[in-house]
């Protein structure tokens, strides 16, 4: 990380944690930070306190904490990559309340890649469900896709899965620091994401614990940097449902699984038939469909590309 990079990480994370203000606030002021950045901390502070003279609640001592943070993060092999970095996808940028900060750990190259496909569902997948997800999730990752899911027990775990088995790469999006993976349940799955060339991406500085709201507000980064959604198995109400919610607000592909013979194979469909019936989700209903959702989410990838052209 350069020195203005580290300055504009440890300015957002002062503006969050010490003056309360917004995530989409803070994103929008990084995003002003001059062409040349800032010479040091104290031009940075003086900078924001021109640019926001009522946020007397933020100190320059605030930001110095902020940038230790940022060492602190960096020693644990954690990257601090603020909005206005180039390292930060375009694609995520576009979306709406995109994070001011995002930390990774692992593969940093996989945020140079084109957007991926984001595969989520349930925690209390069916049998059935699991072997859909890895199966979609490997096929995406044997035609170079980067795998994009939420670590969770269940469908996520699966498309991780289906991912390594694939011999592709895939990006954990956590709802906490990153100093460990939760949930411990899946602990040897995250380290064996890191293991083979994969990544875990948060919004949240180290140490940051997981709270329930949080795993809401994750999902629009899944989505973020994703070309599409394929949601696998889902409750009418669940995460899931709210991960389609941002894919749909983003414009971003939306696809369900829901198979000819759905309740044969007992699969948790409830949510993904109601995406299909009033959110305007893709169904999938066999591997025979899998090409044209790789084909219509190639478009979406395209066009993000040529945003950041």
């Amino acid at each position: 990380m350069n020195e203005m990079d580290r300055i504009a990480s440890a300015l957002g994370i002062a503006a969050l944690r010490a003056a309360r203000l917004s995530p989409s606030t803070v994103a929008a002021l990084l995003l002003q930070r001059p062409v040349d950045g800032w010479t040091d901390i104290r031009a940075a502070f003086d900078w924001m306190s021109s640019h926001l003279p009522e946020v007397s609640a933020l100190s320059l001592v605030d930001i110095q904490k902020s940038a230790g943070l940022i060492d602190e993060m960096s020693q644990a092999g954690i990257y601090s990559i603020p909005i206005c970095a180039s390292a930060y996808p375009r694609y995520l940028r576009e979306i709406a309340d995109a994070p001011p900060v995002l930390y990774l750990r692992g593969n940093r190259d996989l945020l140079k890649q084109p957007a991926g496909v984001a595969i989520v569902g349930t925690r209390k997948a069916s049998p059935n469900g699991i072997v859909i997800a890895e199966r979609i999730a490997r096929y995406f990752a044997e035609r170079s896709w980067t795998v994009v899911s939420g670590l969770a027990l269940g469908i996520d775990a699966a498309a991780h899965k289906g991912a390594l088995h694939g011999h592709g790469s895939t990006i954990a999006v956590l709802a906490h620091g990153l100093r460990e993976a939760s949930p411990k349940t899946n602990s040897h799955l995250a380290h064996q994401i890191l293991d083979q060339g994969g990544a875990w991406v948060s919004e949240y500085p180290i140490d940051t614990p997981a709270r329930p709201e949080q795993f809401v507000h994750r999902n629009r980064i899944q989505i973020g940097l994703s070309a599409g959604s394929i949601i696998v198995e889902g409750e009418e109400r669940s995460g899931t449902m709210t991960q389609a919610e941002f894919c749909v607000r983003n414009k971003r592909k939306l696809f369900a699984v829901f198979p000819e013979q759905a309740e044969s194979l007992k699969l948790v469909s409830r949510g993904p038939l109601i995406l299909i019936n009033k959110r305007g989700a893709t169904p999938l209903r066999s591997k025979n469909d899998y090409p044209r959702a790789m084909d219509a989410m190639s478009q979406i990838r395209n066009e993000l590309q040529d945003l950041g052209a």
